[in-house]
């Protein structure tokens, strides 16, 4: 299982990537993150 409880990233800048992400993925489920390049989801 993977579980995230109340991630934030705060940029320098001041720009907020995440604010409070929760989420979890249980054992069997798929999960994947969609967005543009540049978007943060590596960072994440």
């Amino acid at each position: 299982m993977i579980t995230a409880d109340q991630l934030t990233k705060v940029y320098q800048n001041d720009v907020v990537g995440l604010d409070h992400l929760t989420l979890e993925v249980k054992p069997g489920e798929i999960f994947c993150m969609l967005g543009a390049n540049g978007a943060g989801k590596t960072t994440t």
